[in-house]
């Protein structure tokens, strides 16, 4: 007698459905990679490899390290990158301070400053220029491994007051034209320049009317003084500008008709509360999608207190 002749109807439709459903169950799981077959051969994602590009003119022979790259910047200055990684730039055994890998660094960047006075910028730019191998900052700055050879063993302080003596010997023997450090007008001269060729790189033209453009900030509080002058369409330069530091969350703001609070005026550049500025030249670059046919007026501006320390009208020279 078969089995099935065995059991009652009843128990014969529950072993039925169970067999059924567990065959759907392995069926399931099968294509689904229950079975862990498939899952284990799945590719990690691989992050993307980006290009930065490091200016002061681009800076060809810099060596550089991140978490997962390495190398030495190219003639275009450019390095790789992942994004969200520190990048560390040296020559010899100099290091540059480690900052967070981006599009474009220039020595502003390296710093977290806006201000090319910064006497760690000034002096980073003396150092990088007077090391270029044929010392035409115009064609492009090459370090080369002559510069690196020298530079092993030296131990740097960029804000120091002596840098100049600090590098006398590096800058003798690196092999470059220039065999003494440049001055900081010259530097800085150089590095405004540069930092106007990327503005325009960055799709900044120079259609404006006002292109040329100038004003001179009343001082109205904390020694505000200094002037303004458009560079291009997104560009404007503060030179000979002073300012005491000694007030809370202070910007440069944009404005019409010298009115700072309304929904068309706009912050410029980083924060300049914190220290003092005397006799510095900044150079603002205009907030994405802003352009100086946007703003007439300019205001050393302290946000905290909306209170206007000092303003300037820019007019046809």
């Amino acid at each position: 007698m078969s089995l099935l002749k065995m059991v009652k109807p009843p128990v014969y439709l529950f072993l039925y459905w169970s067999v059924f459903l567990i065959t759907g169950i392995l069926l399931l799981l099968t294509g689904c990679g229950g079975s862990g077959g498939d899952t284990g051969n799945q590719s990690p994602t691989v992050p993307t490899v980006l290009t930065g590009v490091f200016v002061d003119s681009a800076v060809q022979g810099l060596t550089y390290s991140t978490a997962t790259q390495s190398g030495t910047t190219n003639e275009d200055g450019e390095f790789s990158y992942i994004q969200g990684e520190a990048v560390i730039f040296s020559i010899g055994d100099i290091q540059f301070p480690s900052v967070i890998a981006q599009t474009l660094i220039t020595p502003l960047d390296v710093f977290s400053v806006t201000t090319v006075n910064d006497i760690r910028v000034s002096n980073m730019a003396r150092l990088l220029q007077t090391l270029d191998h044929d010392g035409i900052q115009g064609n492009g700055i090459t370090i080369t491994d002559e510069a690196h050879n020298q530079a092993v063993g030296v131990d740097i302080n960029f804000a120091a007051t002596d840098f100049a003596s600090q590098v006398e010997d590096l800058v003798a023997n690196a092999g470059a034209v220039n065999t003494s450090l440049i001055s900081e007008q010259d530097a800085i001269e150089h590095l405004n320049l540069a930092l106007g060729n990327m503005a325009t790189t960055r799709g900044c033209t120079a259609d404006s009317t006002k292109i040329g453009y100038t004003g001179t900030f009343s001082t109205l509080a904390h020694s505000v003084s200094g002037k303004a002058t458009v560079i291009d369409d997104c560009t404007l330069e503060i030179t000979q500008f002073n300012f005491d530091g000694a007030a809370p969350n202070v910007r440069f703001y944009g404005g019409i008709n010298g009115n700072f609070t309304d929904s068309e005026a706009f912050a410029i550049g980083e924060r300049l509360d914190g220290r003092s500025y005397t006799n510095e030249t900044i150079l603002l670059e205009l907030p994405e999608g802003k352009f100086v046919d946007d703003l007439d007026s300019v205001s050393v501006w302290c946000v905290a207190f909306s209170a206007d320390f000092g303003n300037l009208r820019l007019e046809a020279p």
